[in-house]
């Protein structure tokens, strides 16, 4: 199964990183879902590291999408980091799909955690690099 890492920022107030390695499929989904539903049921910010992930299919998208619904509606940040390089797979599903737009993005670990501790989970529009 691909690696999913979770680890805590203690930051005031603490938000979780949520980084995903290798290929992330179906197989991979539910493990996915579970992770960020404890995130959510505790009230953190959640940071989605995709840099390092060579493949997301829809299951994970539509994971993605729904925790980020999820977060929206409690008022907690919900933000991806994604990889610099625009031909990295996971930038291309983003865009073929157009559901790039529906997520505040970052390329920078440090930018996606302020973000997801201002509680910013939607795109806005300046996109920091």
């Amino acid at each position: 199964m691909a690696p999913i890492s979770v680890t805590l920022a203690r930051r005031d107030p603490p938000a979780a990183v949520v980084a995903l390695v290798g290929e992330h499929d179906a197989y991979s989904s539910q493990r996915l879902e579970n992770e960020l539903t404890v995130l959510l049921e505790e009230a953190l910010g959640i940071v989605v590291d995709l840099r390092d992930a060579s493949f997301i299919d829809s299951t994970t998208l539509g994971v993605l999408l729904a925790t980020r619904t999820r977060a929206e509606r409690n008022g907690l940040g919900f933000i991806l980091v994604l990889p610099p390089e625009e031909h990295a797979q996971v930038n291309r599903i983003l865009e073929l799909t157009q559901l790039g737009r529906a997520f505040a993005s970052f390329t920078s670990l440090e930018e996606g955690l302020r973000a997801a501790q201002r509680g910013q989970a939607a795109r806005r529009p300046s996109k920091a690099a």
